[in-house]
């Protein structure tokens, strides 16, 4: 009789345990999908000599911007973060009708290697490679807009 008590109580726990085994042996899969992904954060920055304004969303960078560029003006336009797989294009608006199209091609060395292109009515009017270090930063110069020029920050990260 006491089989037959301890049956459904045995039953149970062999169901419990094989769901845990299945739960755990699903939870590295999740993870190790998780390095095909690249978050990338990009400021798309004005750049002017007209004004000696600095946006205070830019304060932490503009030592880093003077370092390099030789503008005294920089206001952040718009900030976007994208998480992308790679060979997925990631595109962010630009003024004057342009796109800003970020694709992860690779990783080399613990550096993210990003095809960057600026795209005018779909067709490119600027193309570039860069090798970015694993969470890290670059800006780039890009295109004139309205008295100044574009530039990119681009940071990236992989886990």
């Amino acid at each position: 009789m006491k089989k037959r008590g301890m049956t459904p109580f045995i039953r149970l726990i062999r169901f419990l345990a094989i769901a845990a085994g299945v739960i755990w042996c699903c939870s590295p899969a999740q993870t190790a999908a998780a390095p095909d992904q690249v978050k990338t954060n990009v400021k798309v920055i004005q750049a002017s000599t007209r004004s000696e304004s600095v946006d205070p969303a830019l304060r932490r960078i503009v030592p880093e911007l003077e370092s390099v560029f030789k503008y005294t003006g920089y206001t952040l336009l718009q900030e976007q973060t994208l998480t992308l797989a790679f060979q997925q294009p990631g595109r962010i608006r630009l003024p004057d009708r342009r796109t800003l199209q970020l694709t992860p091609t690779g990783n080399q060395g613990g550096r993210i290697q990003y095809d960057i292109r600026i795209l005018k009515k779909n067709t490119a009017v600027f193309q570039t490679r860069i090798l970015l270090k694993n969470n890290h930063s670059m800006t780039i110069g890009g295109p004139r807009s309205d008295h100044g020029v574009l530039l990119f920050h681009i940071t990236g990260f992989m886990p």
